[in-house]
């Protein structure tokens, strides 16, 4: 689950230069999602798995993506 108070300014730094957006308009109504989606959930992945790449975020569905991001992933317990 996205926990943005949680997320080191290291993080949210990162975050801000992949998307080229602040972090409040990542994921701002009529904002494009694909790159934001992909971003997030490859910063928050990275912290279970070091060796997990951005490139590996390409073959993820947005269903599996949200459901990560959300709290909602039955693959995580």
């Amino acid at each position: 689950m996205i926990r943005f108070e949680e997320m080191t300014l290291g993080e949210i730094e990162e975050i801000e230069l992949m998307t080229g957006k602040s972090i409040e308009d990542v994921l701002s109504e009529g904002q494009p999602k694909g790159r934001a989606l992909r971003v997030l959930y490859y910063i928050l992945k990275r912290r279970d798995d070091a060796k997990f790449k951005f490139e590996d975020t390409e073959k993820l569905s947005q269903k599996e993506a949200v459901a990560f991001l959300t709290g909602n992933d039955p693959k995580v317990s």
